[in-house]
């Protein structure tokens, strides 16, 4: 099997600097410094650049160089409702065919989130995203996957930690408990879902 093409793994590395912040968020990098650095001809780089424009993720000004982008508040709104959205159609979807799956995981996340109430914000937050991708898992459509991964980067979601500390935590603590138990409670999934999105919104940095 062929390995990864040179924009292919162009499109890696840059990808991981950013989302660990070694290419800082509004700083101003360009095409031939990062062929230096990756030790790769222009044409790769610039495709990866162009894919990582398209994501979101830098914007490529003529003469000027590639941006790395900041989340503007209404980049952020789109993406957490873009993640809630999905949260509610998998839910919605799986509770009418197969509520026992459900049931199962919002055990298990019950069960995981009792041991780390009053924890370090860093360990809920990889709780939080791990909730997500088991639960939008259940719908069993990897382009969901891919979406909530590219969006929880786009939003450097370790990073942004302010809801699980005080004055939020215990708020947001109850808010996913509470999720965690409308998933087998088709009436009250919806308002759990706005309300947790609501909070995203609060308290995102």
């Amino acid at each position: 099997m062929p390995g990864p093409s040179l924009r292919e793994q162009a499109y890696q590395i840059i990808y991981e600097r950013i989302i660990s912040n070694q290419l800082a968020k509004g700083t101003v990098t360009s095409e031939v410094q990062l062929s230096q650095q990756l030790d790769m001809s222009r044409t790769p780089i610039r495709a990866a650049l162009q894919q990582l424009e398209t994501e979101g993720f830098v914007r490529i000004v003529p003469k000027h160089g590639v941006l790395i982008l900041d989340s503007s508040a209404q980049r952020v709104g789109d993406l957490l409702e873009l993640i809630a959205a999905m949260l509610l159609f998998t839910v919605t979807s799986v509770q009418l065919r197969d509520e026992a799956a459900l049931s199962e995981l919002s055990g298990d996340l019950l069960a995981e989130l009792a041991t780390l109430e009053g924890g370090d914000s860093t360990v809920l937050c990889r709780f939080e995203y791990h909730f997500l991708t088991r639960t939008i898992a259940l719908s069993h459509n990897e382009e969901m996957l891919r979406t909530l991964e590219r969006s929880a980067s786009r939003l450097f979601w370790s990073n942004n930690r302010k809801r699980w500390m005080a004055p939020y935590q215990l708020e947001m603590y109850s808010c996913i408990q509470s999720l965690l138990h409308s998933l087998t409670a088709p009436a009250a999934v919806n308002e759990a879902i706005s309300r947790y999105l609501r909070m995203l919104k609060l308290t995102w940095q």
